[in-house]
């Protein structure tokens, strides 16, 4: 879910609400919440219609009183009314309401990664099962240096984000998976939901394992991940819909700066510190995409 654009006056907004309808976008026309003024917001359902709705937008700025953006009366009336045009091909939802009512929900994506590492966690005994453990470190050598990875078992360098190796460590990780990874699923689709998981967990663990070695597991280095993205598109692009609490960020990284001290024991530091800067960077790239490239 996007806001396309924003509209001074009802006029314009219900012609470009209406045209992109009948291009097939699935949007919302809704009111904005403005104590000073009375805006009108569009709203794209499908993230991969976005790019279709900003060129419209474009033509229609450009001329909007053009005569193919003319509306019929009943079409207004049904807008002004929220009563949706039957027999059209016109379907009316309130999207911001309709995101508030799913969105802590987990997609399908999220909760595989969820049941995967609970399943894992307890087939290996909360991790004491060397044997089962030992498959989805990177490398069961000490100075494997990716032998295994080489060797054809590619599914390595992604495998040790399922280990968990005692209840916080868990809890933790699942709750911010699917706080986070449920967000950008729902928000930017499981293709690119799974992409994302697979990019971070790929740089966090391969970081990790340069500078400590193979003997470590979790998902924290992906949330990290997940969290800078989030983080960035809350506060550089804040029309693609994400939230986050200012308290929770500083709490976020303020744990990232004190496992750094060691007052925790055996963290994966530079995993969360990998993980971070993928988020971080695909967050400002994205947000930059927007905010930029779009003007």
């Amino acid at each position: 879910m996007r806001l396309i654009g924003s509209f001074n006056t009802e006029k314009h907004a219900l012609r470009f609400w209406s045209y992109i309808k009948k291009q097939g976008i699935e949007s919302s026309l809704e009111k904005a919440d403005s104590p000073k003024e009375v805006n009108w917001e569009v709203w794209i359902a499908e993230e991969d219609q976005v790019d279709s709705a900003f060129s419209f937008l474009s033509e229609f700025q450009a001329d909007p009183e053009d005569q193919k953006y003319e509306v019929s009366s009943q079409i207004e009336k049904d807008a002004k009314t929220r009563n949706p045009p039957r027999n059209r091909g016109f379907r009316e939802f309130n999207l911001r309401d309709k995101w508030q009512r799913t969105d802590r929900s987990a997609g399908t994506m999220t909760l595989s990664l969820i049941i995967t590492c609970v399943a894992v966690f307890l087939l290996s005994g909360m991790g004491k099962n060397t044997e089962l453990v030992g498959g989805f470190f990177i490398s069961e050598k000490v100075d494997g240096q990716l032998s295994e990875f080489l060797n054809g078992e590619i599914w390595r360098v992604f495998t040790p984000i399922f280990l968990h190796f005692n209840f916080l460590h868990i809890l933790f990780n699942m709750f911010w998976l699917h706080d986070l990874g449920g967000q950008i699923e729902k928000r930017k689709g499981p293709k690119f939901f799974i992409s994302f998981i697979l990019l971070i967990a790929l740089v966090s663990n391969l970081t990790q394992f340069t500078l400590t070695g193979p003997a470590f597991g979790g998902m924290s280095g992906v949330v990290y991940g997940l969290f800078g993205y989030v983080w960035v598109k809350t506060r550089l692009d804040p029309a693609d819909g994400f939230r986050l609490d200012p308290m929770v960020a500083m709490i976020m990284f303020g744990f990232f700066l004190i496992c750094f001290t060691g007052v925790f024991g055996g963290i994966a530091n530079w995993a969360h510190a990998g993980g971070l800067a993928v988020g971080l960077a695909w967050g400002y790239g994205s947000a930059y995409r927007w905010n930029q490239g779009r003007k």
